[in-house]
């Protein structure tokens, strides 16, 4: 009992001891300098100008020659380090290289200037393109006349669609030129060298199945339609038609709808010996007619919007390219494309 009577006491003599305090700040969670300091920093950014566009090389961390490897082992083709380094050289930075070296006072006898340009891959992979695109199209579309084929073959190597492919290829970072960022016309041109780079190190077949998987591509979801314009389609079908010895193309019309409205409505058919040939609509007599006329073209090119895709991957390995096609003038003679 005394026991419990001696606790209770010494707790009361706890309670009668000090209490220690703690200060406590509130602050605001949002300083007050903090956006006028924001403000700053932007309207600085601003009056700065965008951020100029600089080369990939400009950072610390830049490895050209470990991106020339990984360039050719993305397009899962061997290229020899040289020849693929001699493809990105452009004239122009040999050019600059010289005039540098010279105003160091380094002669040319002491350490001669290890580079050259890519004129002549570009000279070789151009002429390679060319020939086999042609080849590849004269065998797909075996009636398209070779005007058709140049046609169809210029827009496939033109600097628009050649540069195109070189930018999303990776070419930007890997050109060795005076300017940057390279134009259309280097980025076109180096795409050619290194198509003449791949025939250098793998041989022709690997370049022009390299054409195949990545210029002739570009057709996919165009047709022969898109990229021809024929001029005067009902003249080349007069033409056509009279080395065929048949009739003269005789336009009609079918029909017409609303030819008092904003959305009037024709239709033309195009007859050759009482035979149908070509058909289509137009907003007027006129352009049903050429539309017509071109119809009758495409029938007899058998290049129609219907036609079977061209032959890509596995099927395009297997062909055999060695087919010519004729001319307007040696067009030969075809049986009547019936509608």
């Amino acid at each position: 009992m005394f026991s419990n009577l001696l606790k209770s006491v010494l707790k009361c003599t706890n309670l009668l001891e000090p209490v220690t305090l703690h200060r406590i700040t509130v602050t605001r969670g949002r300083k007050q300098w903090l956006r006028p300091y924001l403000r700053s920093l932007y309207k600085r950014r601003i009056d700065q100008g965008p951020e100029p566009d600089r080369p990939r090389s400009a950072w610390i961390n830049w490895n050209y020659d470990a991106e020339v490897f990984a360039f050719g082992e993305r397009l899962g083709e061997k290229f020899q380090d040289e020849t693929l380094r001699v493809a990105f050289t452009n004239r122009s930075y040999v050019e600059v290289e010289k005039e540098r070296r010279a105003k160091l006072g380094l002669k040319d006898d002491l350490a001669e200037l290890q580079l050259s340009n890519n004129e002549e891959l570009q000279r070789k992979g151009g002429l390679l393109a060319i020939k086999y695109a042609e080849s590849f199209l004269q065998h797909c579309y075996p009636k398209l006349p070779e005007e058709g084929v140049h046609a169809v073959t210029s827009y496939l190597m033109s600097e628009e669609n050649l540069s195109h492919l070189a930018l999303n290829l990776g070419f930007k970072d890997l050109i060795l030129t005076q300017e940057f960022p390279p134009s259309m016309e280097t980025l076109s041109r180096t795409f050619k060298a290194v198509i003449g780079a791949l025939d250098h190190d793998q041989g022709l077949e690997r370049s022009e199945l390299f054409v195949q998987d990545f210029v002739l591509t570009q057709l996919v979801g165009k047709s022969v339609q898109d990229v021809w314009n024929i001029k005067n389609p009902m003249g080349m079908l007069a033409e056509i038609l009279e080395k065929q010895q048949k009739g003269p193309p005789e336009p009609r019309l079918l029909w017409g709808s609303g030819s008092e409205t904003i959305l009037s409505t024709y239709m033309v058919g195009i007859y050759s010996d009482k035979d149908l040939i070509g058909q289509s609509f137009g907003e007027t007599v006129t352009i049903a007619e050429e539309m017509a006329a071109k119809d009758a073209l495409y029938r007899i090119f058998e290049i129609m919007n219907s036609s079977a895709p061209l032959p890509f991957g596995p099927r395009g390995r297997l062909l055999r390219l060695d087919v010519k096609n004729k001319e307007l003038v040696d067009f030969p003679e075809n049986t009547r494309a019936q509608v």
